[in-house]
């Protein structure tokens, strides 16, 4: 799995069609809720999906597919991940993809990654990676 960097959902996709190299587009949709303070006090994993990056690809398409999916969420994380074979990702790597990126979400370990609200603009966070031990109590 890579990173690219872009200011835009479709500039993103536009980075992978003109890489040269087959993309998959991967997303892990959230709902986080704010506490009082303006700090995360939740983040509920939904739903993930996996598409290839493709010439004239748009958020509001992706906003609508996973809305039919479950519209609760209200952010979403946005990876890509290709091959160094110029081969595309097959679903079985796209599963796997996904669920290190949820396993990454979990713990805070989110460098890498677009965070996009339910517009598609870009959230800047910091986050804190939480390490995982016998005595940490996760609900």
């Amino acid at each position: 799995m890579s990173t690219m960097n872009a200011k835009t959902f479709e500039g993103l996709a536009q980075e992978c069609v003109m890489s040269g190299f087959r993309h998959r587009m991967l997303y892990v949709f959230v709902r986080v809720e704010v506490g009082a303070d303006d700090d995360a006090a939740m983040v509920q994993i939904l739903f993930d999906a996996h598409q290839p990056a493709s010439h004239g690809m748009t958020f509001a398409a992706v906003r609508q597919t996973a809305d039919e999916q479950n519209s609760d969420w209200n952010m979403v994380v946005v990876g890509v991940a290709k091959n160094s074979d110029d081969s595309m990702p097959s679903d079985e790597q796209a599963q796997a993809f996904l669920t290190d990126m949820r396993e990454k979400i979990m713990i805070g370990a989110i460098g890498g990654f677009a965070l996009l609200d339910r517009s598609g603009h870009q959230v800047e966070v910091d986050t804190e990676v939480v390490p995982l031990t016998s005595t940490t109590l996760l609900n």
